[in-house]
C-alpha cells in the first residue's frame, strides 16, 4: 500500500495488536474456572505467538496448557499425529487421568485423530474452525494447501507431500475425520458462518455439540466470544465427571 508510511512488518504488528484487543479483557470476571490439563494444537502455519491468546485465556480460568505448534501444521498429518499421541501419552501418564484437546483449524483435525485412535488418553475435544471434509476449504485455502503439498513432493523439507491428501500415506488420517466418535468422549465443534478459510458445514459434525459464533477464521483463537464459548465447553463436562485415571 503506498503512501501509507507503514512498512509490511508495521501493518502486521499493528494487525495483530489489534487482534489482541479482541481477546477476553484482562478485568471480565471468570465464570467457568476449571481445572486439569489441556492440550492446545495450532493449525497450519500457526506459530506459538498465535496460539497465545487462548493460552493465556486458558491459563487465567484453571486449566494447565501445553501447546504445541509441531512445524506450524505443515508437515505429514499421519507422522504429526502419531508425534502427538505420544505426547498425550506422556502427559496423561503424568497427571493421571485423560487430557483435554483444543485445535484450531488442523490441530482439531488432530485431535480428531488422537481421540479416536487412543480414546483412553482423551476426555474432552474441542475444536475450532476445524474443517472435517476432504475438501472442507475455500477456493484461496485449497490452492495455498495444494501448493505446499506440491513443494513437499518435490523435496522442500517439513512439509506435507501430495500423497498426504490423495494417496495412501494418511489415508487412516483421513478417514477419521468423519469416523464414528466415542461417545464417552466429550465433542465440541465450534465454528463461524463467516469463515473465510473453512465452510461451516465443513465444521459441522454430527456427532459434536455444534455451536455457531461470529468471526473469521484469522481472528478465532484471539476472539473473546470464542474464548468465552472454549471455557463454557470445558465446564460442562468437569475431569471429576467425565474423566477416569489412566492406568
Amino acid at each position: 500500500m503506498v503512501g501509507t508510511g507503514l512498512t509490511y512488518a508495521g501493518r502486521t504488528a499493528i494487525g495483530l495488536t489489534a487482534l489482541a484487543y479482541r481477546s477476553v479483557a484482562e478485568t471480565e470476571t471468570v465464570t467457568h474456572p476449571g481445572r486439569g490439563h489441556v492440550v492446545l494444537l495450532g493449525g497450519l502455519g500457526e506459530t506459538t505467538p498465535c496460539l497465545a491468546p487462548m493460552s493465556r485465556w486458558l491459563t487465567r480460568i484453571g486449566y494447565d496448557v501445553t501447546p504445541y505448534t509441531l512445524g506450524a501444521g505443515m508437515g505429514c498429518a499421519q507422522r504429526t499425529v502419531d508425534s502427538l499421541v505420544r505426547r498425550v501419552e506422556r502427559i496423561a501418564d503424568e497427571t493421571g487421568e485423560p487430557v483435554r484437546i483444543v485445535g484450531h483449524s488442523r490441530g482439531g483435525q488432530f485431535g480428531r485423530a488422537i481421540g479416536t485412535a487412543a480414546p483412553e488418553l482423551v476426555s474432552q475435544l474441542i475444536t475450532i474452525g476445524t474443517p472435517f471434509d476432504r475438501d472442507g476449504l475455500t477456493p484461496p485455502m485449497a490452492a495455498i494447501a495444494w501448493s505446499l503439498a506440491a513443494a513437499g513432493t518435490a523435496g522442500v523439507p517439513g512439509l506435507l507431500g501430495l500423497g498426504c491428501f490423495v494417496g495412501r500415506c494418511c489415508a487412516g488420517f483421513r478417514d477419521t475425520l468423519r469416523a464414528p466418535w466415542p461417545a464417552e468422549i466429550g465433542f465440541t465443534s465450534i465454528y463461524s458462518r463467516t469463515d473465510g478459510a473453512v465452510p461451516w458445514h465443513s465444521s459441522h459434525d454430527p456427532y459434536a455439540d455444534n455451536v455457531v459464533v461470529a468471526g473469521n477464521h484469522v481472528a478465532q483463537l484471539t476472539s473473546a466470544e470464542i474464548q468465552r464459548a472454549v471455557a463454557r465447553a470445558l465446564a460442562d463436562r468437569p475431569v471429576a465427571a467425565s474423566a477416569t485415571a489412566v492406568a
